[in-house]
């Protein structure tokens, strides 16, 4: 009965939605602060299924400090310290190259092959620097292998962002996330959103994840929460309401997540999904929680999806 009901919600929301460009926490636009961004998109409206669970999470989250600090060197750990992930060992063979290389923006795309063929995953972790659980997250998945296919990642993608003091969602003061597909001749964002565009054109993967933060609860922002954000839920199948409905039940995940939709103009995931008709999961995870728990569930979710690929067991 909970995945009917998840069934008609999503129709309800895509039929509210329309193609309208969404805001919400990682994903908000705030016009103060980014020019580029329309001022007359639309909010996301949440599909979820009422449970104990998923209201204990809108209790008292105004209260809970953003990004709380952690004692852990994530550099010297593998995805298993993190709970019951990517345990399996497989034959692959491990490569990278670089995005505008020679470029005082060049970026590295590192590469996991089996020689067992299989699906294409891409994973961009991290386009907002500020977002840290999803770019530590997408360096732990650097380390895991996979029984079939091939699986891309990047991370941080904003490396620039991930590196400033204090971290920064901005590249050059433009958000790199409401550039896309970028132009080889604007911004530093527009260049780097081009490069990235087009080198997930040129692998064509199966499969996209884009690995985010939500922002905490404050005025004039909206909660998001650990949620997942799509564009078409038609290149998903079943998948994504049997992920949500997993983390709300407590097969998977600290935290249960919703889904939202659609993806921002400009966005990742709203610019692959449109333009290159390829799945996108847009992956948040929310700032007020403990960064173990964070990176949990980013490792959760991606492996989650691995496992109905196929990539994984």
């Amino acid at each position: 009965m909970k995945k009917i009901a998840l069934i008609l919600a999503a129709a309800i929301l895509l039929t509210a939605c329309g193609g309208a460009p969404g805001t919400a926490g990682s994903e908000e636009n705030t016009a103060a602060a980014e020019s580029e961004t329309t001022s007359a998109a639309m909010t996301f409206a949440p599909i979820s299924v009422t449970t104990s669970a998923t209201e204990a999470t809108k209790e008292d989250l105004a209260d809970l400090q953003p990004d709380p600090p952690y004692d852990f060197d994530v550099d010297t750990m593998v995805p298993s310290d993190f709970g019951d992930f990517f345990t399996g060992t497989y034959s692959v063979a491990t490569s990278s190259y670089k995005l505008l290389e020679g470029d005082g923006y060049e970026n590295e795309v590192f590469v996991i092959s089996s020689d067992n063929e299989g699906p294409t995953v891409y994973v961009i972790a991290g386009i907002h620097g500020d977002e840290e659980a999803a770019w530590q997250a997408g360096k732990l998945l650097k380390k895991i292998s996979i029984k079939c296919g091939k699986l891309y990642v990047i991370a941080p993608a904003n490396r620039w962002g991930a590196s400033a003091v204090p971290k920064t969602r901005y590249l050059d003061g433009k958000d790199p996330n409401r550039a896309f597909p970028g132009d080889p001749s604007g911004t530093n964002a527009q260049r780097f959103a081009y490069a990235l565009y087009n080198d997930v054109k040129d692998k064509a993967p199966d499969f996209v994840f884009d690995l985010h933060e939500a922002v905490i609860v404050q005025e004039g922002r909206d909660y998001l929460g650990s949620s997942i954000i799509y564009s078409d839920m038609e290149l998903f199948g079943d998948l994504i309401i049997d992920l949500v409905l997993a983390s709300q039940e407590g097969e998977i995940c600290t935290k249960p997540f919703n889904f939202y939709s659609p993806g921002p103009a400009g966005s990742i995931n709203r610019t692959i999904t449109e333009g290159l008709r390829i799945p996108v999961m847009t992956v948040e995870t929310f700032r007020g929680y403990q960064m173990r728990d964070r990176i949990s569930d980013q490792l959760d979710v991606v492996q989650y999806v691995l496992r109905s690929y196929g990539l994984v067991d």
